[in-house]
């Protein structure tokens, strides 16, 4: 009797051992890309990172010389995914946002020293068919000066209106959906309170509805923009949920 006991455990074990790692494999994604700059060469020993919604990080890998990239994670929803190098050095975070890790993704950040934060996007009701997309800039250049103006970075809070944001007209910004370009028809700047006694630059623009539909729950909303000024570049996406019949995507 205590020998077929023993049997049993041990077929249990067994099917345990094997049975175990496939059902935490089911509960995961895997989430990769290649990591490079605007002239599309590789950028090793960045740091990646996919964020939660109280912006800690849950997951992070380094690139490798060919910039790849790839990490693991629980399935879920996530608020960002960053990556960058030489932070306020020599550049800026890219941002992906909105990251819907049910399945594995392919996300592939390019980033150089404009940030491109807090993507939001929406379609309007009634009015011209179009995208509204909101975004909120940030030039390096500009970073340093500010820095510098102030006498140090702990004084940056003490500015009142916080403008480290490049001047953008609409040939200095490109926006795909899907990997569709979309023409941009109109730019406003606005101010954004960062509390209650400073304000920062942001960005609404609007754009036409890309030509096609594209299948799925999601589609995905690229911004990249350039500084006519400095020549600085960045990028940045979002997840964009669609919401059903009443939406064009």
């Amino acid at each position: 009797m205590e020998k077929k006991a023993k049997e049993i455990m041990s077929m249990i074990a067994a099917f345990l051992a094997c049975f175990v790692p496939w059902v935490l494999a089911q509960d995961t994604v895997k989430i990769s890309g290649r990591v490079s700059d605007f002239k599309n060469r590789p950028i090793a020993g960045a740091a990646v990172e996919l964020k939660d919604s109280r912006f800690e990080t849950v997951a992070q890998a380094l690139t490798g010389a060919d910039g790849g990239y790839s990490l693991t994670a629980k399935k879920g929803h996530y608020l960002a995914l960053t990556a960058v190098k030489d932070y306020q050095t020599k550049s800026l975070e890219f941002w992906a946002w909105s990251i819907p890790a049910e399945r594995d993704l392919e996300i592939h950040p390019r980033f150089d020293r404009l940030e491109v934060y807090a993507i939001n996007a929406w379609q309007p009701q009634g009015g011209y068919p179009s995208f509204q997309i909101y975004f909120r800039p940030m030039s390096l250049t500009r970073v340093i000066k500010k820095i510098t103006e102030a006498g140090g970075m702990e004084n940056l809070g003490k500015i009142r209106h916080l403008d480290i944001a490049p001047e953008l007209a609409e040939k200095d910004i490109v926006v795909s959906i899907d990997g569709q370009s979309v023409k941009v028809l109109k730019v406003s700047k606005v101010r954004e309170a960062a509390g209650p006694e400073q304000d920062l630059i942001g960005y609404v623009i609007q754009t036409d509805l890309p030509a096609k539909r594209t299948a799925g729950e999601y589609s995905v909303i690229s911004i990249t923009l350039t500084d006519s000024e400095t020549g600085e570049m960045g990028e940045g996406i979002l997840f964009f949920k669609k919401t059903g019949a009443g939406s064009f995507l």
